[in-house]
């Protein structure tokens, strides 16, 4: 394993952090569903990627799913994403849906 950059032998410490807020919203979204809709099980995707204090979510619900507002959507996320919340101001978190 090198001690920075690129290593074969498993996760690096980034990727674990990048890991983490993926499944932080993942759940977060699960919650938003079972409170607002009823949904207890839902197959979600978030295709996450971070570059230098910019991390980028972008969230891939069922296709039948109703959407009736993203904004309160991602206000939730927002406000109950633990580790979202563990992050520096000046760290960028950057989520949408994906169309």
């Amino acid at each position: 394993m090198e001690l920075f950059g690129y290593t074969e032998d498993g996760e690096t410490p980034m990727s674990l952090v990048n890991i983490a807020l993926a499944s932080c919203v993942t759940m977060c979204l699960q919650s938003y569903f079972a409170k607002f809709q009823g949904k207890e099980e839902l197959a979600i995707r978030v295709d996450s990627s971070y570059e230098e204090g910019y991390f980028k979510l972008k969230i891939h619900l069922p296709e039948n799913l109703a959407i009736e507002n993203e904004d309160k959507l991602l206000a939730f996320v927002d406000e109950f994403c633990r580790v979202k919340k563990l992050f520096r101001e000046d760290i960028v978190v950057d989520i949408s849906l994906a169309p």
